[in-house]
């Protein structure tokens, strides 16, 4: 029988009398973890690569649906946070909102809009079989709306560059996360074009951006060959695990809480 989740207000989140997640790393004098937001900022991301080593060399296995997202997600954070792999529960009954960009409202409007989402993935044969021109556009659709969905209360971007750079490599394509690196003007545009997903409603800007870093994989010589592996899925959480704007969010809540 699942777990009962023990979250079920914004607030249960925090450190009680903090804006300080909620953590695994207790100590004397720590019983709901550590409170320092650095320190779990750092410890928080030297177990996301360490866990995305491990899917380097053994890759969540789903059907690119939603408890696919939510395995990839729990494996992730487990060593940080009870919640991993949890859809999030709140706020409820308005759209969660950080420095002016909206984001779904939790509960059954959530639920029902990532499940949607994932059918469409499903109907559209996971994007197999496409043309690059025609992949790029359903993965940016695709990436787009569920970022908008975000599930989760923290580490949506970094669950979401493996889930897919899985599905890319499974369509025949790879996903050049180089192309992504601190500092690099085309990291600052992937950032500028979520966000202008998010207050438009168009993937147009996200689109253009992640063609900048698509790259097909070699076709099999014959329908028996496997096809080469591309670079590991995991690159994406190593290089989203480090600060700055892919980092995917804050472990405090000094910037209202909501993490990208």
């Amino acid at each position: 029988m699942p777990r009962r989740s023990t979250f079920r207000t914004w607030e249960d989140y925090y450190i009680p009398g903090s804006k300080v997640l909620r953590n695994k790393f207790t100590a004397p004098g720590k019983p709901h973890g550590e409170t320092d937001a650095t320190k779990l900022g750092a410890m928080e991301e030297a177990t996301a690569r360490m866990r995305a080593a491990e899917l380097n060399r053994r890759p969540v296995v789903g059907a690119f649906d939603y408890p696919h997202m939510k395995a990839i997600h729990r494996h992730l954070f487990q060593d940080v946070y009870d919640w991993a792999g949890e859809e999030r529960v709140a706020p409820i009954g308005s759209f969660m909102t950080k420095d002016g960009h909206s984001y779904y409202p939790a509960g059954p409007t959530l639920t029902e809009a990532a499940e949607a989402q994932y059918r469409q993935l499903a109907d559209k044969d996971l994007l197999r079989g496409l043309e690059q021109p025609d992949f790029v556009r359903e993965l940016a659709e695709s990436w787009g709306e569920l970022n908008v969905i975000h599930s989760f209360r923290e580490g949506n971007t970094r669950t979401q560059f493996v889930f897919f750079s899985q599905l890319a490599e499974q369509a025949g394509y790879r996903i050049d996360w180089s192309r992504f690196a601190v500092g690099s003007p085309l990291r600052e545009q992937f950032v500028e074009a979520r966000f202008h997903s998010q207050d438009t409603g168009s993937n147009a800007r996200l689109e253009e951006v992640l063609g900048r870093a698509i790259v097909p994989l070699p076709r099999p010589a014959s329908p028996g060959t496997a096809r080469p592996a591309g670079p590991s899925a995991s690159r994406a959480v190593r290089g989203a695990a480090r600060p700055g704007p892919l980092a995917g969010g804050r472990a405090s809540g000094r910037d209202g809480g909501y993490g990208r």
